[in-house]
């Protein structure tokens, strides 16, 4: 039987108010999104040859893995909410610690980039990539660790 002071304990289901647009649910657009950085990526076009003859400068070898100053890197924003790294301004690798030594042998041509990531209100441009770590073992990797920075570098 029900008790009339459970009407003050019932919880009433709401539905959640949305603020997209007419057009957004016309053309299907998911709206704005709460994502604060930008996923950064390597195409084609990045010019990993230019990657290899910097760590090559450095006398990094195959198997190497070193934290590093990456400067500087073209970043360019895609229409796909990506940023597309270019290595091709890249004048100098500063390396400050090396976590693994090389094996002598050749640096991989292919460059992958893993975990970068480049916050949204940030612009397109040159920058400084502080504090990533660079491995070659396979391809040569710049991944992002936990206290990689962007600094802008004005032209």
């Amino acid at each position: 039987m029900w008790n009339y002071s459970d009407f003050f304990t019932l919880k009433i289901p709401y539905m959640k108010k949305e603020n997209t647009s007419f057009f957004a649910n016309v053309f299907g657009a998911k709206g704005k999104t709460a994502q604060q950085e930008t996923s950064v990526i390597t195409t084609s076009y990045s010019q990993p040859h230019v990657l290899r003859q910097r760590m090559e400068e450095e006398r990094m070898t195959h198997g190497e893995t070193v934290t590093a100053h990456i400067s500087p890197v073209r970043l360019e924003r895609t229409f796909r909410n990506e940023a597309v790294l270019y290595f091709c301004p890249l004048q100098k690798i500063e390396v400050l610690n090396t976590l693994t030594s090389g094996d002598g042998g050749s640096l991989p041509c292919e460059a992958i980039i893993e975990g970068l990531s480049f916050p949204k209100e940030y612009k397109g441009g040159l920058y400084k990539i502080c504090n990533v770590e660079i491995t070659s073992n396979g391809t040569m990797q710049v991944k992002a660790t936990s206290r990689t920075t962007w600094e802008k570098i004005e032209a």
